[in-house]
């Protein structure tokens, strides 16, 4: 990057700090005879003033703190360097004497010349030549010395605690070229050095002979002040006219191109800042040239060699006597003291005042590289990069608007991303792409909701990206995560179970899918079906509807449990049955008689299968025989002798898969004999059995009348073969006492109805067998099919034969006699038919009035509907019941004068029991307790039940009514809590009216609801509180 090129920006402020001691007699950094000077702590600064005098002022209090003359007369300060804690090192000079070097403790505030702490003289020949660099370790164990005349003294020692040191010259130049730099390495074991024309690298530790370890650089040297120290002390950096050059202590060098020119000074104020003084060319104007006195003639660049950029450029007055760092007002500033006795402090500015300045100019990209590099929060940088991707947006460059959203998901609404690249666009291919890669990041980061998933399939299906709709199907899984690994299809087959169990939506399938098949992607909707539809229905429908694959979509069935299945095939075994109907036929088979076993499905990625003779998927066979040994041949069929097992679950009920035969009539035969074949071969519940047998006789009969004559007349056999094996089965019913093989009660099975599909294809089965030749009075059959079939025999039979019937199974159903009064008087005819009014009035109308099956008001309505019955019957019927009733009326006066009688006597006793004037004699004589029987040995309890017990084995117990504790007779505790619960259940009827209209509004109490009044009062409804 050329230097040219570096933005600059003022992240540095100089503030100008002026003398306030100036012009008075002792003033601070603005004396004219100012040599040196260097900070100490609590911002003080030490000045060497009038040649040898040192001054400590105090900044904050703005006193002089301390003020001694440091040297003899002829001595000149011309170096200053704070070290540990209150220790300050000075070098002063003078011609034709050893330089000396001190160290002074301020804490014991020295006053003269004698007060230093420790003392070391240099020599240099005739000392004629001044100092011109010096370096000091930390320690003040390791001091370098360098002259005009190009010599090198180092010294060693401990210095710092005035134990003696040694020194010796390690460098002599050649040319007695200057020494400009001198810098010891951060564990001073190195001291960087150069003159004029050469960088020189020296070894503390060991001896050199007067020769360098190591020339850096033989071509040129650095000027004076235009070299230091790296921040950390690792790296030897000077300033040429082109480059600022870094040197480690290896050798090893990097350069950083510039074209800065006249440069006077450098300081390292950080690892990645660097202050380079440079001065400012006067202009050649004749205008100007009067007012150059004025002009400022220092330039003050501070570089972030990090980042590349000019982080301040400011023009200074005055000539820079020194550059030094200073915790100045709590800051840690940069000072430049200059000759007009100002003292500029460069601070840096606060991070959010920099961040600030930068974005003004939408340069983002720095701003997140400086939040970054100065440890901001997560969250505060996530902003700067949603300011970012909002100005990219505005600017058009959507695709890096996308990558700086996608950075900052903490601090950005999905909501307002996903509006403005699918609802404010134009909704361009390129929109979409954008914010599908947004969505499908946030799903990979696990930070997508369902809708977010949803609307990355949504824009896939935009773009119609293929590939992109199988890798979301191979690497999204059932738990809503995306692996980066393709997820094979046996794992998230092994947790069908419980994904289909959860309540979890990774995303709207549904739309999902219309969208798929809308836009012609029918091979993408089966694969998404397939693994997140938690309904088989909905995969099968895909295949059959949209794919027209029937062979896959039996196949996938065929892969199912036994219950999806079952519920596959009742949605679309039609549809399959017209398509495949051999092979849709032998999987219902399997199904419904036991012999199912869920199949791998082979992964065809939803191509087509192996070729299919279509032929043979619709050969006709007219029996399961022809059919079973046609699939036999194929190997499509799974026989009985291949597994002989019994089923492994309980086959569902034929019936519920009947509906799909319609217009397949010979393919219904086939299914229903291998049902009937399974009942008889595993001993299945009768009724079902008998389902099948009617059926089959239905579709029997059908074909006889529909076929091709020359099946016809075998039709008829075979569906008076079904009808004899029913009749078989009834009596067989009959003779194991209306219970099934399995040993469980069910209702008696009855194959009346296949009287009725008789009667409808014009067969008289009364020349096949008598229906009721045989006694089944003693089977329990429902009630609702005895009602049907007595209204049967009403239609299609005599009178005498309905007469039968009711007979038979009327104590089983009262509600036939009330059917037979309404149908025997229907006509003249049916009376005479069963032997006129006697046997009517014998068999039916007595029976309806024992049972009180109708109130009499009814019976003699619907009698008095026809003209059939006579007054005579009728008038029998008012005198019978005249009878009864008074016979009725006299029973209950002889009860309530029983009841009467017994209420005194009992009344009459518990007078005696509770006349207190009469003392109860005891007999104990002879007498046991009732408890344990053992002799009664007081302390006794006597009840005047005329129970006695021990008191000990009685239980004292807490009584609600009664004070303290008391006994209970065990023998009589039971009537008495019986009693008592009476007594509470009278009271709660009394108090409870809402219990009375509840049961008046009762449909079963309508006809008679002053019984209901009556055993109200009677359970003590009416009595008062």
């Amino acid at each position: 990057m050329s230097f040219r090129s570096w933005r600059q920006f003022q992240f540095f402020e100089n503030i100008p700090i002026r003398d306030p001691k100036m012009g008075s007699d002792k003033p601070f950094f603005s004396d004219p005879t100012l040599t040196a000077v260097c900070p100490v702590p609590n911002e003080r600064l030490l000045i060497a003033v009038q040649s040898r005098v040192l001054r400590l002022v105090n900044l904050q209090t703005l006193e002089t703190e301390l003020e001694f003359e440091a040297y003899p007369e002829g001595y000149q300060i011309t170096y200053l360097s704070a070290v540990q804690d209150d220790y300050v090192f000075s070098a002063a000079e003078q011609v034709g004497k050893p330089c000396s070097l001190k160290v002074w403790k301020l804490d014991k505030r020295p006053g003269n010349e004698f007060d230093f702490h420790s003392n070391v003289e240099v020599k240099n020949g005739k000392n004629t030549f001044p100092l011109s660099a010096i370096a000091i370790s930390k320690g003040i164990d390791c001091i370098a010395v360098g002259f005009v005349n190009g010599r090198i003294v180092l010294i060693r020692g401990d210095i710092l605690h005035d134990r003696g040191s040694k020194q010796r010259v390690i460098y002599e130049d050649a040319n007695k070229e200057p020494v400009t730099s001198l810098i010891l390495d951060r564990d001073s074991r190195n001291c960087f050095a150069s003159t004029t024309s050469a960088l020189l690298l020296f070894d503390t530790s060991g001896r050199n002979n007067g020769q360098a370890d190591l020339v850096l650089s033989s071509e040129s040297g650095v000027d004076l002040n235009c070299s230091c120290s790296s921040s950390d002390g690792r790296e030897f950096i000077c300033c040429f006219t082109n480059s600022i050059d870094f040197f480690k202590s290896t050798g090893e060098k990097r350069s950083l191109a510039t074209d800065l020119t006249m440069i006077k000074r450098v300081f390292a104020i950080d690892q990645d800042h660097l202050l380079v003084l440079t001065g400012v060319q006067a202009s050649n104007t004749t205008a100007l040239h009067a007012l150059k006195s004025a002009a400022p003639n220092n330039r003050v660049i501070v570089l972030d060699i990090r980042n590349k950029l000019i982080v301040m450029n400011s023009l200074v007055n005055g000539n820079v006597l020194d550059v030094f760092p200073m915790l100045f007002t709590g800051d840690h500033s940069v000072m430049l003291l200059t000759s007009d006795g100002t003292l500029h402090k460069i601070t840096e500015k606060a991070i959010t005042e920099r961040l600030q300045i930068v974005e003004q100019k939408d340069l983002f990209q720095v701003a997140i590289d400086l939040a970054e590099q100065n440890g901001l929060e997560n969250l505060q940088i996530e902003e700067i990069r949603k300011r970012y991707a909002d100005f990219l947006y505005k600017a058009g460059s959507k695709a890096a608007a996308i990558e700086q959203y996608l950075q900052c998901l903490n601090v950005t609404e999905t909501s307002e991303v996903i509006a403005k690249f699918g609802v404010e666009s134009a909704l361009s291919s390129e929109d979409i792409s954008n914010l599908s890669f947004y969505v499908f990041t946030m799903i990979q980061r696990e930070m997508g909701t369902s809708d977010h998933v949803t609307l990355y399939i949504i824009s896939l299906i935009k773009l119609r990206d293929e590939q992109g709709l199988e890798n979301f199907v191979r690497h999204f899984t059932r738990s809503g995560r995306y692996l980066q690994q393709e997820e094979p299809t046996h794992n998230w087959l092994e947790d069908d179970e419980s994904y289909y169990y959860s309540d979890t939506s990774l995303f709207d399938l549904e739309l999902v899918l219309r969208l798929l098949l809308e836009s012609g992607l029918a091979l993408q909707a089966y694969k998404i079906a397939r693994k997140f539809s938690k309904s088989p229905e909905v995969v099968v429908s895909i295949l059959i509807e949209d794919l027209n694959d029937p062979h896959l979509a039996l196949r996938y069935t065929k892969s199912l449990p036994v219950d999806d299945t079952l519920r596959v095939l009742i949605a679309f075994s039609k549809q399959l049955l017209e398509l495949l109907p051999n092979d849709t036929n032998a999987l219902l088979i399997e199904l419904f008689t036991g012999k199912f076993q869920s199949t791998k499905l082979e992964d065809t990625n939803g191509q087509k299968g192996t070729m299919h003779n279509e032929k043979a998927d619709h050969d006709v066979f007219y029996s399961y025989s022809s059919f079973l040994d046609f699939m036999r041949g194929t190997g499509n069929y799974r026989t009985t002798e291949s597994n002989a097992d019994v089923p492994t679950y309980h086959p569902p009920r034929p019936a519920l898969i009947f509906t799909s035969f319609v217009h397949q009539p010979f393919e219904f035969v086939v299914f229903l004999e291998a049902c009937l074949g399974s009942y008889n071969e595993f001993s299945g519940f009768d009724h079902d059995k008998q389902l099948i047998l009617t059926t089959l006789y239905d579709v029997y009969l059908s074909l006889a009348k529909e076929d091709i004559k020359s099946r016809q007349t075998e039709w008829k056999e075979k569906a008076r073969a079904v009808y004899h094996q029913s009749v078989q089965l009834v009596r067989g019913s009959q003779s194991m006492g209306g219970t099934s093989s399995s040993d469980k009660t069910t209702k008696p099975v009855d194959n009346s109805l296949m009287m009725l599909i008789s009667q409808i294809n014009d067969i008289d089965l009364s020349q096949e067998e008598d229906e009721y030749s045989f006694d089944d009075s003693k089977l329990k059959f429902d009630k609702a099919d005895l009602v049907y079939k007595f209204e049967a025999l009403c239609s299609t039979s005599d009178a005498k034969t309905a007469l039968q019937f009711i007979e038979r199974y009327g104590d089983q159903e009262p509600e036939l006699y009330s059917m037979g009064l309404s149908h025997f008087i229907g006509a003249r005819t049916t009376m005479d038919e069963i032997g006129g009014e006697s046997v009517f009035k014998e068999k039916i109308l007595r029976r309806v009035l024992d049972l009180d099956l109708m109130p009499l008001l009814d019976v003699l309505q619907v009698l008095g509907s026809t003209n059939v019955v006579t007054f005579g019957l009728i008038q029998d019927l008012l005198i019978g019941h005249i009878k009864s009733e008074n016979q009725e009326i006299n029973n209950n006066k002889k009860l309530i004068e029983s009841y009467e009688n017994e209420l005194a006597e009992e009344k009459s006793k518990l007078e005696s029991l509770m006349d207190e004037k009469n003392p109860l004699q005891i007999q104990l004589k002879d007498q046991t307790c009732n408890t344990c029987h053992l002799k009664l040995m007081p302390p006794i309890v006597f009840f005047k039940c005329s129970h006695v017990y021990h008191q000990s084995c009685l239980n004292e117990e807490d009584s609600p009514t009664l004070d303290g504790r008391h006994f209970q007779c065990p023998l009589c505790m039971v009537d008495f809590e019986t009693a008592a619960g009476m007594k509470q259940a009278q009271a709660d009827t009394r108090l409870n009216s809402e219990l009375l209209r509840m049961t008046l509004d009762d449909e079963s109490n309508i006809k008679d609801r002053f019984k209901v009044v009556t055993d109200f009062i009677g359970r003590g409804g009416a009595d008062s509180s």
